[in-house]
C-alpha cells in the first residue's frame, strides 16, 4: 500500500512527487500520461499544459500571493537543474509594461516594492531607449527584472522533477486514472482506491493528491463534488526567426508582459480586456525540438471570449484551437519589431482553469483526498512551491507562511465521498 498517490504528472504533480519523495520512509507513486507523439492519436482525452518549451517566470506580479509563490519556486530552480542534470531555466529577464497610472501597472510596482523584488523602474523615455527594438506607446512605463526572471521549459522541468522523484523511490505509472473512491478494508480502516485505464488492479493508498488541472472532472476523480472553476481556452502563436536573428539582434531580448493602449503601428488583434486594453505576453526566440527558433506570444485568460463546457470541448480545443486568432497573433508579433525578418508560424492551444479567487486551490476534500488545482494560467513558474505545499499538507502539515484560507477549495455542489466495502 502506498502512503500517497499523486494523480496528474504535469508541473504541479511532478513537483509534489519530488518533495514527497524527500520525506524518509514515504511510499509514493505518481500517475499520469506522458506527452503523446501525436495529439490526434490520443484516445483518453487528456492533454498537458506542459507540452511546451517556453513559459515566462518572474517574481513581479500584481497579486502578492502569486509573487510569493514565484519567489519560493525560482530560488530552487538551479538546485533542481544541478541535481537532475537537466537545464530548463534561462535567466534572460522579464519586462512588465503598462499604461501609466492604471491599476495593473500600479499593482505590479506596489508588490515589487512590498516584496523587495530587485527590479528597475523605467519611465517612458527610458523604456523606449533601453528596449528600442520594440515600438512602445509614449504612455507606457515598465518594470524590468534582470535577475530571478526569464523563461523555463515546462517539458524539461517536468522531466527533471519526475527523474528526481523516481531517484528517491517514487514509482511512476504512465497511465490515465479513470476512477478514485474511498473503500473500507478488512481492518475497518478507510483506504483510497485509484483505478487506471491500463491497470488490472486498483492502486491502493492511504491518501491521494489530485494535480489534474483542467481534467479534474473528466473522470470520476471527485465523486459528488463540483469544483468552482471554469475552463478558459487560450491561443498562442509561435513565429519563426532565423538562427542569426535569434543569436544576434534578439540575443538580449527579455520576456515581455504588456497591458496598455498598444502602439499605432501594431497589428490590431482581438480579444482585448473589457476596458479595451491590449494585453499579451511574449517570449524571446527559443529553440524548439524541431531545431528552429520561435518567438511565442499568447494572452491572459482575462481576454478570452468564450469558455469550454466539457471534456469534448476541451479535447476539440487542444486538437483544433482557433486558427484565425493564431494567425492574427502572428501578425501582431511581426508588427512589434524593427528590422527583424520573420517567416513561418504555427498556432497552439492550451486550457487554463479560472477560479473565483484567481488563485490555486490547495486544500483537502476530506482527510484522505487533497487537491492542487486551479492554476489560472499562472502556475508554471510557481509549480515547485505549489507542489511542495500540497505534498506537505497531505503528509505532514501546512507549513507555508501564506495563510491556508487563501487556497481553500470552493465547490458549487458537494456531498459525502463514496464509501464502499472491499475485501482488501
Amino acid at each position: 500500500m502506498f502512503d500517497l498517490c499523486i494523480v496528474g504528472a504535469g508541473m504541479i504533480g511532478s513537483a509534489a512527487a519530488r518533495h514527497a519523495s524527500l520525506i524518509p520512509g514515504v511510499k509514493l507513486c505518481l500517475v499520469g500520461p506522458s506527452e503523446p507523439q501525436n495529439r490526434a492519436s490520443v484516445d483518453h482525452g487528456i492533454f498537458g499544459a506542459w507540452y511546451d518549451e517556453g513559459r515566462i517566470t518572474r517574481c513581479s506580479d500584481p497579486d502578492p500571493v502569486w509573487a510569493k509563490l514565484a519567489q519560493e519556486s525560482i530560488k530552487r530552480y538551479r538546485d533542481i537543474e544541478r541535481a537532475s542534470g537537466i537545464a530548463f531555466y534561462s535567466e534572460v529577464g522579464a519586462l512588465m509594461v503598462g499604461k501609466t497610472d492604471t491599476s495593473y501597472i500600479t499593482s505590479v510596482l506596489k508588490v515589487a516594492d512590498e516584496e523587495n523584488i530587485p527590479a528597475k523602474r523605467l519611465n517612458s523615455a527610458e523604456l523606449r531607449q533601453q528596449f528600442s527594438i520594440f515600438e512602445f506607446n509614449s504612455s507606457d512605463i515598465g518594470l524590468f527584472e534582470n535577475q530571478n526572471a526569464g523563461h523555463i521549459s515546462p517539458r524539461k522541468l517536468v522531466h527533471a522533477q519526475k527523474m528526481l522523484a523516481m531517484n528517491h523511490g517514487c514509482r511512476y505509472i504512465d497511465d490515465v486514472v479513470t476512477k478514485i473512491h474511498r473503500t473500507v478494508c478488512k481492518s475497518g480502516d478507510y483506504v483510497m482506491s485509484v483505478e487506471t485505464k491500463g491497470g488490472d488492479k486498483a492502486i491502493v493508498c492511504k491518501k491521494v493528491l489530485l494535480a489534474t488541472g483542467a481534467f479534474t472532472e473528466l473522470n470520476a476523480l471527485l465523486p459528488d463534488v463540483k469544483v468552482d472553476q471554469v475552463l478558459c481556452p487560450l491561443t498562442v502563436s509561435l513565429v519563426e526567426v532565423s538562427k542569426e536573428h535569434a543569436e544576434q539582434q534578439l540575443k538580449c531580448m527579455p520576456c515581455v508582459i504588456y497591458r496598455g493602449d498598444g502602439h499605432h503601428s501594431w497589428h490590431k488583434v482581438n480579444p482585448n480586456y473589457k476596458n479595451r486594453d491590449v494585453g499579451f505576453y511574449m517570449l524571446p526566440p527559443i529553440k524548439y525540438p524541431d531545431e528552429r527558433y520561435y518567438i511565442k506570444m499568447g494572452y491572459d485568460h482575462g481576454t478570452a471570449l468564450k469558455r469550454l463546457e466539457g471534456p469534448e470541448d476541451v479535447k476539440d480545443w487542444f486538437l483544433n484551437g482557433n486558427h484565425q486568432l493564431a494567425e492574427q497573433t502572428a501578425a501582431l508579433v511581426k508588427s512589434l519589431f524593427k528590422g527583424v525578418s520573420m517567416s513561418r508560424w504555427h498556432g497552439d492551444s492550451c486550457v487554463a482553469e479560472e477560479t473565483p479567487t484567481n488563485r490555486p486551490y490547495i486544500d483537502m476534500v476530506h482527510g484522505q483526498l487533497g487537491v492542487a488545482i486551479g492554476a489560472n494560467g499562472y502556475a508554471a513558474k510557481s509549480s515547485d512551491e505549489i507542489g511542495r505545499m500540497a505534498a506537505m499538507m497531505l503528509l505532514r502539515e501546512w507549513d507555508s507562511p501564506i495563510p491556508r484560507d487563501l487556497f481553500k477549495l470552493k465547490t458549487i455542489t458537494s456531498g459525502k465521498p463514496t464509501i464502499t466495502k472491499s475485501m482488501i
